[in-house]
């Protein structure tokens, strides 16, 4: 499903991730590679679920996020497509899109 984006992010996500991207990124949409990297900010996002009043051991886990531009990636899936980052495949296990001028895109695999 495509989302129809206002005129004010057009050519913004690709400014944004210009400026603050850290990692370039080949996709792998339906199968097929897409031919240009496309810059995107790598974000590791630390998450802790503490221990409850029994004294179970906390659990903590690392999550990576992608932001990407959304302009050239309106096809990408969840649970379908990859995303290779300095050589290393990864699996994309979510994408959000609300609308404006990025991508948000959950990785699988260890980074």
């Amino acid at each position: 499903m495509r989302i129809e984006r206002p005129a004010i992010f057009a050519g913004m996500g690709e400014a944004f991730a210009g400026t603050f991207g850290n990692v370039d990124c080949l996709f792998t949409v339906d199968g097929i590679a897409l031919p240009d990297p496309v810059r995107g900010i790598l974000r590791q996002k630390r998450e802790l679920e503490l221990a409850d009043a029994f004294g179970r051991q906390d659990v903590e886990a690392v999550t990576h996020v992608l932001s990407v531009p959304a302009t050239g990636l309106e096809d990408l899936e969840s649970e379908r497509d990859t995303v290779t980052i300095g050589g290393t495949v990864y699996d994309i296990c979510n994408v959000t899109d609300d609308g404006r001028a990025m991508l948000k895109v959950w990785l699988r695999g260890d980074i």
